[in-house]
């Protein structure tokens, strides 16, 4: 027997032969050699066999079928030996093989053998069988990952006479003997579990012409159903001649797919995927619809926009920060952060992050003033990895504190002056070169871009500052980390405080006008920031409260007075806290007569 490539014309060795055929079969079976019988049945009543040996003694001719119902005798269900080789003269009723389903087969047989990728075999072949090299074993990976050409070699067989029967076991015996070589039982109505096809996805081509259909495949349940591969159909039809049995991510053995080329990637398609046993048993067909709105019409990157170093209390952190086109976010499962420690080349990072996540932090190790690549990988939905594009890092640990975080206040009165009561977060865990703090401040009476040095040596996180002026006022602070060297950290986000009025100033009667039915009285008083207003009393009685004498009030006029009578007036401020300052000064006006 031989078997040789398509392109191939000369015959060639019989090892070499099964070496090509079992290169063309999938990846899938490519295990340990098996030895032993396997059995599964399409409808639960009619039962195929397929048998592989480790080894095949010289005095082995062929093989006889056998079967038992419970503790009753082996049944042998062959009428003559079925002997090992491939003949186009081959009996397969004798193996069970019915007429119709025989017909098939030989047609198979004489496509194989007409295409070279099969020979005819003689009476040697089942010598070169148990001379012991490795031609029975690479027999066994051929048949065993195709049912048919089991059956064609005479390792196969068909058995359509069960009846109602909830135990039988099968065996394969030495020809005209009782020496069993191989068994296994099967129970009456069992069918193989199939539906091992999962995660069906696509991805189209960028123009209208294509669309990759992707999927997985649970691997427990592909052993144990004998999986040898796929069919996929489009509308109903189905697209591949022989099963799909090639993995096709080096990263994922679980995923397989198929590139329709002659799809129109620009409508919508009804795609249908099952998995087929090694016996040619279709299992459960899994349908995916695909829509190409679903899918983007450009693949966009994520670039990576700034690299900067954390500093030895994060472990010698790098931050990395990058951009992705909001329009492309529906179209992505989320990102990963690679890093290549030159020349080691890329490795991945992070985890997969969110669709919303910008930025990562990598804690891994990083050779010290030595250049390093980033670059950011866009996981899209249909599977497809988009790197973005690399960016050069030269790394250097930061050698300074970290920035205080999280300036607060907290206001006191002391006496008729208030105290600020100022702090921050702790040192952060790990920070071990933070040795004290600076804290500046920018007051109300001096010019706001200019901040003066309140108090250094803050070894803590609070310190308490008396506020200079007794009226309102807004002040500014920052706080910077020290090192004990004299580094200096960034400095924090700037607090702004508004203290209160503790002291008001009294107000002052300027101005003074009578005519004989009214008196307007003028005054005098500084701008304060939380000033109500002023009450004004007469005779010593309010004649006006800050509902009339707001805040930039400085002038009212008293009606109805009777002329020829004189007039005593004071005046009061209030804040809006309440603080009342002292009486103005009394004045003294007379309304002149008529």
């Amino acid at each position: 027997m031989v078997i040789q490539a398509n392109s191939c014309t000369r015959m060639i060795d019989f090892k070499w032969l099964l070496f090509c055929l079992l290169c063309c079969v999938t990846q899938l079976h490519a295990q340990q050699e098996q030895s032993g019988l396997l059995v599964q049945s399409p409808d639960g009543k009619n039962v195929k066999l397929l048998w592989t040996l480790s080894s095949i003694s010289n005095d082995v001719t062929g093989f006889d079928v056998k079967r038992k119902e419970g503790m009753q005798d082996w049944v042998k269900l062959n009428s003559e030996p079925i002997v090992p080789g491939v003949d186009m003269k081959r009996n397969f009723q004798n193996q069970g093989v019915t007429k119709g389903e025989e017909s098939k087969l030989k047609a198979k047989l004489f496509k194989l053998l007409s295409a070279r990728k099969l020979t005819q075999t003689d009476a040697s072949f089942i010598r070169k069988l148990s001379a012991g090299d490795k031609t029975l074993s690479s027999l066994n990976k051929t048949i065993g990952a195709d049912y048919d050409l089991a059956v064609m070699f005479g390792f196969g067989f068909a058995d359509h006479s069960v009846v109602n029967k909830t135990d039988y076991k099968y065996g394969v015996f030495v020809a005209g003997t009782g020496k069993l070589l191989a068994s296994v039982s099967w129970n009456y109505g069992e069918v193989p579990d199939l539906n091992a096809v999962s995660d069906i996805t696509s991805r189209s081509a960028i123009g209208s012409s294509g669309v990759r259909v992707i999927w997985n495949a649970d691997p427990k349940k592909m052993k144990a159903g004998n999986v040898s591969g796929f069919n996929i159909y489009r509308m109903g039809i189905r697209l591949n001649n022989e099963p799909i049995k090639t993995n096709s991510n080096p990263k994922d053995s679980t995923e397989f797919s198929w590139l329709d080329k002659s799809a129109n990637s620009a409508i919508p398609i009804q795609y249908s995927i099952s998995a087929e046993s090694v016996f040619g048993i279709e299992g459960s067909i899994r349908s995916y619809s695909y829509f190409p709105a679903e899918h983007p019409t450009e693949y966009k990157q994520a670039a990576v926009e700034a690299i900067s170093s954390l500093g030895y209390y994060f472990k010698d952190g790098i931050s990395v920060k990058w951009s992705f086109p909001a329009e492309n976010e529906k179209f992505i499962k989320g990102f990963y952060v690679e890093k290549d420690n030159m020349p080691n080349g890329y490795k991945q990072v992070s985890p997969k992050l969110p669709v919303s996540a910008r930025s990562f932090i990598d804690k891994t190790n990083s050779p010290i003033s030595a250049y390093i690549r980033f670059r950011v990988t866009a996981v899209y939905n249909d599977r497809s990895e988009i790197a973005g594009p690399e960016r050069l890092y030269s790394y250097f640990p930061v050698n300074e504190p970290p920035k205080p975080y999280n300036l607060r206040q907290h206001i006191t009165a002391s006496g008729k002056k208030s105290l600020i009561e100022l702090s921050w977060d702790k040192k952060l865990a790990g920070d071990s070169i933070t040795d004290h703090y600076k804290v500046y401040v920018s007051s109300s009476s001096s010019d706001n871009d200019k901040f003066d040095l309140f108090r250094e040596n803050v070894t803590g996180n609070m310190i308490r500052y008396p506020v200079p002026e007794a009226v309102a006022g807004e002040y500014k602070f920052f706080v910077i980390a020290v090192k004990k060297s004299g580094v200096e950290s960034a400095p924090s986000d700037t607090l702004t405080v508004q203290a209160s009025t503790t002291e008001l100033p009294v107000p002052v009667i300027s101005k003074t006008h009578a005519d004989t039915n009214k008196i307007t009285v003028q005054w005098q008083y500084p701008e304060i920031t939380d000033l109500k207003g002023f009450m004004l009393y007469m005779n010593g009685a309010a004649v006006a409260s800050p509902k009339e004498l707001k805040k930039n009030t400085r002038e009212y006029t008293v009606p109805k007075i009777t002329a020829g009578t004189t007039y005593e007036f004071r005046l009061r401020a209030l804040t809006v806290a309440g603080l009342v300052s002292d009486y103005s000064p009394a004045v003294q006006v007379a309304a002149p007569a008529e």
